[in-house]
């Protein structure tokens, strides 16, 4: 019996010292006209849907399922457009900017318009001007 327990109780103390994953933190932002890349037609009615640092999925609000655990925000009446050189696609890393008005592209047409950012996944506070 005790040849049993030695490796038992020696498995379970291993476990137990292996540092525990952290849970992916998944955004999904909802509404928001996206403009993937420079030239691309703008998604209207758009879902970004971004797992830790990367996006995992973007496209039509009726095309991309929402996960049930994630942190949602409802972006509609904004446009989302890629940080300078970055795209909106899958397995991209998540670098956005978040426009209160319709982008040259993918620039904002003022400065003013970038309402926030998400950078590597996650969101920055808006810089002061």
């Amino acid at each position: 019996m005790r040849k049993l327990l030695l490796p038992l109780a020696g498995f379970l103390f291993l476990t137990a010292c292996q540092k525990s994953e952290d849970k992916v933190v998944v955004k999904v932002l909802i509404g928001a006209t996206t403009v993937t890349t420079p030239y691309a037609p703008p998604l209207n009615d758009s879902i970004i849907v971004i797992a830790g640092s990367k996006i995992r999925a973007v496209g039509l609000r009726q095309d991309i399922p929402v996960p049930q655990a994630s942190d949602r925000t409802d972006l509609t009446g904004q446009w989302i457009v890629p940080a300078p050189g970055s795209k909106i696609d899958a397995g991209e890393t998540a670098n956005l900017m978040i426009l209160d008005h319709a982008p040259k592209g993918v620039t904002p047409a003022s400065p003013n318009d970038i309402g926030a950012q998400i950078v590597a996944g996650e969101w920055q506070a808006k810089q002061k001007q």
